[in-house]
Order: C-alpha cells, then structure tokens, then sequence
C-alpha cells in the first residue's frame, strides 16, 4: 500500500511540472504577442505558424492566448 502512496505521488509531483512550457517556445509566443499588443488574437495562419515555430499542438497555443490575455491584457474598454 505504501508503494502505491508514492507511486500516486510522484505522478502527481510530475504533472505539476509538466504544466511550464519550454523558454524557446513562450520566447516565441510572447514575440507575437508583443508585436500585436494592440490586440493579440491571432487569426488562424498566425497560429498555424506558430504551431510549426514552437511544436506545440493548437489546443496549448489557444490555451496560452487565453490565459495570457487574461493575466497581462488590458483593453481599453
């Protein structure tokens, strides 16, 4: 039963750390997101292209957007 504590733990541990993406890739993202400041919703191309740059699948660079947006956006409504 013990083994089973530490097995359910350290997955655990690991997905927390699975949750930072890589510096090469956020570099990349928050280079658009700098250049389009003025409002950062990528159309459809930008996020293919950025698909290709980073690796990362379409689901995580619509989940960055979002949460970047979020935390560092503020329109100006």
């Amino acid at each position: 039963f013990k083994s089973r504590i530490e097995d359910v733990r350290e997955e655990i541990l690991r997905k927390r750390r699975a949750g930072k993406l890589p510096g090469d890739t956020t570099t990349v993202l928050k280079n658009w997101w700098q250049q389009h400041s003025k409002w950062p919703y990528p159309t459809e191309d930008d996020k293919a292209k950025l698909v290709e740059e980073t690796g990362l699948q379409l689901k995580q660079i619509n989940n960055w957007f979002i949460n970047q947006r979020k935390r560092n956006w503020h329109s100006n409504s």
